[in-house]
């Protein structure tokens, strides 16, 4: 079985990072220069929002883990 503390580490880079890309999808979405770019940035920042829930719940129930 894998050591918990560096699989807690591994999710909170994961959520660091996503929560990065969040911010840069959301400055993109609000600069871009057209109605589908816009929607393109906006589809990616829901699967972002999506990945980020599971893996808030997986730290959770695996770990006792809250990422914030």
């Amino acid at each position: 079985m894998a050591n918990p503390t560096i699989l807690i580490k591994e999710y909170n880079i994961i959520w660091e990072a996503l929560a990065h890309y969040e911010k840069y999808l959301e400055q993109m979405s609000l600069s871009s220069s057209s109605e589908d770019e816009e929607l393109i940035f906006d589809e990616k920042l829901q699967d972002i929002e999506s990945a980020r829930k599971t893996i808030q719940y997986g730290a959770l129930n695996s770990y006792g883990v809250e990422l914030k």
